[in-house]
């Protein structure tokens, strides 16, 4: 477990996958999932050889711990040991993860911390101008990946619903999710 700036402990890479416990070697793909824990809230992230996780979107209920809902997966290669760091999850990882966030699994447990993992992965792709939201209800915002045909145009609006977090709520979970992001 790796301190942030912030204090949370953020579970960081372990070369390792969590389903064999057998070591992920430089270059190997994997696949990384993030976890939030029921009872306390923290985010957890495990790393998955690829031939561990299944082909699909959803993993079989047995590769997740008891008590953790899955908030998405992304995957990626083992990068040299000792590389500069960089950002763990890319433009196209987030959006895949957004993309996920909307698709139920077996177990996914809480849907308010669903909503509120959407509801903030869909404010980081629109400050990274990934999504551009279209319009504005009371109660929810509709998107549409940039460069995807507008409504006057046949193309789909994406909805995402404001689980009505409170500002500290959000500050808290969006630097929970920036630091898992960093690594």
């Amino acid at each position: 477990m790796s301190r942030t700036a912030s204090n949370y402990t953020i579970g960081s890479p372990t070369r390792r996958c969590a389903a064999t416990d057998r070591e992920l070697l430089t270059g190997e793909g994997f696949v990384a999932a993030l976890l939030q824990n029921r009872e306390n809230e923290e985010f957890v992230r495990l790393d998955f050889s690829s031939d561990a996780w299944p082909a699909g979107r959803s993993p079989q209920r047995s590769l997740i711990p008891e008590n953790h809902a899955l908030l998405g997966s992304w995957r990626g290669l083992v990068p040299e040991p000792g590389a500069k760091r960089r950002m763990l999850v890319d433009d196209a990882s987030l959006v895949e993860m957004f993309e996920q966030s909307d698709v139920p699994g077996e177990d996914e447990g809480d849907d308010r911390t669903r909503e509120a993992f959407r509801y903030l992965l869909a404010l980081i792709l629109l400050r990274k101008k990934l999504l551009v939201c279209e319009k504005t209800t009371a109660g929810s915002m509709y998107v549409r990946a940039r460069g995807a045909p507008k409504p006057s145009e046949g193309g789909e609006l994406i909805e995402v619903v404001d689980p009505k977090l409170d500002g500290a709520t959000i500050e808290r979970v969006s630097t929970r999710l920036a630091a898992v992001m960093e690594g």
